[in-house]
């Protein structure tokens, strides 16, 4: 499924070609669903707005549960059915680039004066890929902010900007840990899962490591990364059990029930906890006294496909989805464009302006077109870490796994 240079030129030869024409042309959309979210709402009004604009064109929206999406995508590729436009997370870019699904996007992001400083700069390189762009940032959103539950705090004598230093979170957590009460400091969790990971990096970021260096090598036996783990690893005991088998939804069950005074989410819990009756704040990560916190950028990139066959269409309505004026109306995550950004969060969130600083912040994962690979292994890393093995040793096992993938 690799490109040729044949299909490159055509490419971009439709794309940048004469206007589109005037017959009437169906563009298909595909989307993830989040099963917590209006997002289906509002694509269908962002929808009629386009289509209002460009009356020859119109809109299928097709949106599919997360943990159904990435299959469909690929069977829909394979079989020749993919749409003409799509989310892509991420951390799937770099395979579909290297598979030859979506095309690069340089020239017409250059000739439609789109350019990365009109969106956060660790979106914006999650979608830059062997040096060549492969989609336009649509949402984001970074693992984790530290939602804290302001009253338990208040009860065990805990300031909440002590917490932003790793000492600080730690000697909070013993606080605010009491097994008695059925009360517990931190919600640590090492499903097999991505949120898992998210979490992992973002310590390992903020400690000044990183999980593959500039030539693709596991860079996670750094005595940065190494210090994370021993971090997360003297958490342990003011986090409730069954951290191998917990996940961050289980952890948020705990802290809305107020058993859990401090839990680790990205911005998207907010509506969820302003709909409760808590008392909570955030805290924008976590890092050794003097650094700054480094979250883990999530969310998702647009996308053109390589078959097609309106790709002027697609790219025009890639250009339409994250306008200034546009896609902060058709998220349910943070708009990827950082004006827009702004307006959504002073808007929808609480501490917009700490949300922003974090999101400037931020780093993406690997690029890497063997990413779901390397994040399983990762979730054996964080396991074994949990699990009690030196973190030297479990660092060692991660990097000897992912360096052998080919």
């Amino acid at each position: 499924m690799r490109f040729t240079t044949l299909l490159v030129a055509t490419a971009l030869a439709t794309m940048t070609g004469p206007a589109l024409a005037q017959e009437k042309i169906t563009l298909k959309f595909w989307d993830n669903q989040q099963t917590e979210s209006g997002l289906s709402q509002y694509q269908q009004e962002a929808v009629k707005r386009f289509e209002a604009e460009n009356p020859n064109i119109k809109v299928e929206v097709t949106t599919i549960p997360y943990p159904e999406y990435q299959q469909r995508l690929l069977t829909a590729v394979q079989g020749g059915n993919a749409p003409d436009v799509s989310t892509l997370d991420q951390i799937w870019i770099a395979a579909f680039a290297e598979a030859g699904a979506i095309i690069p996007l340089d020239e017409q992001a250059k000739t439609a004066g789109i350019k990365a400083d009109a969106f956060f700069k660790g979106a914006w390189d999650s979608a830059n890929y062997g040096g060549k762009l492969w989609g336009i940032p649509f949402n984001v959103d970074v693992w984790s902010f530290s939602f804290v539950n302001n009253a338990l705090l208040k009860e065990a004598g805990v300031d909440p900007a002590s917490m932003v230093s790793f000492n600080g979170l730690r000697a909070a957590a013993q606080k605010l840990t009491d097994p008695a009460k059925g009360r517990y400091g931190v919600g640590l969790f090492a499903h097999k899962g991505e949120d898992t990971v998210v979490v992992l990096d973002s310590f390992i970021f903020s400690n000044g490591g990183k999980v593959l260096d500039e030539a693709g090598k596991c860079a996670l036996t750094s005595d940065a990364a190494v210090g994370a783990l021993a971090f997360l690893q003297s958490l342990v005991p003011y986090a409730p059990k069954g951290i191998l088998n917990a996940s961050s939804g289980d952890m948020r069950e705990l802290f809305l029930n107020k058993s859990l005074a401090v839990e680790f989410w990205p911005a998207l819990e907010q509506p969820t906890l302003q709909k409760s009756s808590l008392d909570w704040d955030f805290v924008v990560g976590h890092a050794p006294e003097g650094k700054k916190p480094i979250g883990t950028f999530g969310g998702w990139n647009l996308a053109v496909y390589n078959s097609s066959p309106h790709k002027e269409a697609a790219w025009k309505f890639v250009q339409f989805l994250t306008r200034e004026d546009v896609n902060g109306a058709v998220v349910d995550l943070i708009p990827a464009n950082v004006k827009a950004a702004k307006a959504f969060v002073q808007a929808n969130r609480k501490g917009g302006d700490r949300i922003i600083a974090h999101l400037e912040n931020a780093a993406p994962r690997p690029l890497s077109p063997r990413y779901l690979e390397i994040s399983e292994i990762q979730v054996q890393l964080a396991q074994n870490v949990y699990s009690g093995m030196d973190p030297k040793k479990a660092a060692a096992t991660a990097c000897a796994a992912i360096d052998a993938l080919k």
